[in-house]
């Protein structure tokens, strides 16, 4: 994915962020194209998006409790998928999702 591209050519760039380069807001980045290599700047714009899930498991649901894949393997503990709940496991989940100790 390319990050912008050449108000001159049209040419897509891709931003080296390698030495934070390009992330601060409301400061004006030069930069060279690529192709043309003209001098040309731009400004950085950052956004959030968020997703939604159901989480029956706040609304007096189960949890949906699933091992962590920890090392070593016996501090594996029991994590709820949908609200990232956590506990310590049981003896018998230990053996049931670990093995023996």
């Amino acid at each position: 994915m390319n990050d912008l591209e050449c108000p001159y050519c049209g040419h897509e760039q891709e931003v080296c962020h390698d030495d934070g380069f390009g992330y601060e807001e409301d400061v004006c980045h030069g930069t060279e194209c690529y192709e043309c290599e003209k001098t040309f700047t731009f400004n950085t714009i950052i956004s959030f998006s968020y997703t939604s899930n159901r989480a029956d498991c706040l609304n007096g649901g189960e949890h949906e409790l699933k091992p962590t894949i920890t090392y070593p393997k016996k501090y594996t503990k029991m994590r709820c998928e949908t609200c990232d709940y956590e506990r310590s496991c049981t003896d018998e989940e230990l053996v049931l999702h670990v093995g023996s100790l």
